[in-house]
């Protein structure tokens, strides 16, 4: 991915698209459901919950460029260990992909019934059309990801404008705004935090960026506004849109039924849902195969073959078609990555208070010129929101996958002691610091 430097619109759409994803169209209704009205406000809260998480990100990006992306980041406070359980949790995030796949079929399918039954087809299909794209460089990549990244905001606008027209903003009879009382309203907010995340994927595209270390932090809180100011509204109108108990756990495709014309609809659809799917789908596979696998390989953690961004795609490919093709889940697997991931990510950020002191003459660089004690704070403030989203993630599933859980946090420790052992790691990825 040499051809061509990201610009900072590539990098706001970038952050944007890998925002504003497939969990939008269906956590709205899953809001409105926990807390009614006020998830407009969860929105808010969340994306403020999201962003104290990834400030350790962006102000990194701004003092250095890593060619290793995330793990990079990570590795420059962590120990060898910790890092390669990081690297690890890379891996296995890689089979995630296989969720979009599917679902740009099955979207597919309600368009044109007539294609149901070759679902599998068109899920490995769109696999092996997202990884070719995004093997092939920066230009026509960022070029797609940005047509796509406009179809999405105008399919959302759409429904927003034609909402604000019919939904009831006085409310309905009998409703409270905050519904089913304040534990809810925090559990909204919680579970909101999830769609909101997507945005620090942007910093995995340092190395390709044409002035990186004020781009990135520029591009992350123009996204992340528009983002938090999108999401709003449409938790607002979907939330006004019809009585609670009719419009609750309904996802966006439904609420756009009641208000939008038939070709509207569909344009919603395909320029909304598909496109969603498309640019988290692109962002990912672009961050993970051109960046994050890489850097890991560099380091010794995966063979030399992943070294190669075409291989690495490949790979992807590879993992992510073998569910759809097999029929599988990938529930489970996300489910019971989340724990070891906030974990990690705690870890990283209680290692990362130091980085004033680790890096004397690149910190008064950082992006805000935040100050030493500023920077704590804010750590801590990351600490507490990660130990909620783990603790929630492992409450929430049932006693099989807690367990399964462990199993895979334990493996992911015992798997980064075994390479260090073994002698083969010489961690690389973090010596670009320019």
């Amino acid at each position: 991915m040499n051809e061509k430097k990201m610009k900072l619109m590539d990098l706001v759409f970038m952050g944007m698209g890998g925002c504003i994803g497939a969990g939008i169209f269906s956590m709205v209704g899953v809001g409105i459901g926990l807390t009614g009205r006020s998830v407009c406000l969860a929105f808010l809260v969340a994306m403020i919950f999201k962003m104290s998480q990834q400030t350790r990100m962006i102000v990194t990006s701004s003092m250095f460029s890593l060619s290793g992306g995330m793990y990079s980041q990570a590795a420059l406070v962590l120990t060898p260990m910790l890092t390669g359980a990081s690297a690890l949790n890379t891996v296995v995030g890689c089979l995630s992909f296989s969720v979009f796949g599917m679902s740009l079929a099955q979207y597919t399918a309600q368009l044109f019934p007539v294609l149901a039954p070759m679902q599998k087809v068109m899920g490995v299909a769109f696999m092996a059309l997202f990884c070719f794209i995004a093997a092939t460089g920066v230009d026509l990549f960022s070029k797609v990801q940005n047509l796509l990244g406009i179809s999405k905001v105008a399919a959302l606008g759409i429904f927003i404008v034609f909402g604000m027209m019919v939904c009831n903003h006085a409310g309905f009879e009998g409703e409270p705004f905050v519904m089913n009382g304040g534990a809810s309203f925090i559990t909204a907010i919680a579970l909101m935090s999830f769609t909101c995340d997507g945005i620090s994927m942007i910093v995995n595209y340092a190395s390709v960026s044409e002035n990186p270390k004020k781009d990135v932090p520029k591009a992350w809180i123009i996204a992340s506004l528009a983002c938090a100011v999108i999401y709003a509204l449409l938790g607002y109108v979907g939330s006004s849109l019809a009585p609670y108990g009719e419009v609750a756990n309904q996802n966006l495709g439904w609420m756009a039924q009641r208000v939008l014309p038939t070709p509207l609809y569909v344009f919603f659809i395909v320029g909304g849902a598909m496109a969603s799917l498309s640019t988290a789908l692109l962002g990912g596979l672009t961050a993970y195969g051109t960046q994050l696998l890489p850097g890991v390989a560099q380091d010794g953690w995966l063979p030399k073959f992943f070294q190669s961004q075409k291989k690495s795609l490949l790979f992807i490919f590879v993992v992510s078609s073998l569910p759809i093709l097999t029929g599988l889940t990938l529930d489970a697997v996300v489910s019971m990555m989340m724990v070891p991931g906030m974990a990690l990510t705690f870890i990283t950020d209680l290692r990362a208070m130091k980085m004033p002191a680790m890096f004397p003459e690149q910190w008064p660089n950082n992006a805000f010129n935040l100050k030493p004690g500023t920077f704590k704070v804010l750590m801590v403030v990351s600490m507490v929101a990660s130990s909620l989203t783990g603790i929630f993630s492992l409450t929430s599933l049932t006693p099989a996958l807690a367990v399964g859980t462990v199993v895979v946090t334990i493996g992911i420790f015992v798997y980064a002691n075994y390479m260090i052992k073994s002698g083969k790691i010489n961690i690389t990825s973090t010596q670009d610091l320019g």
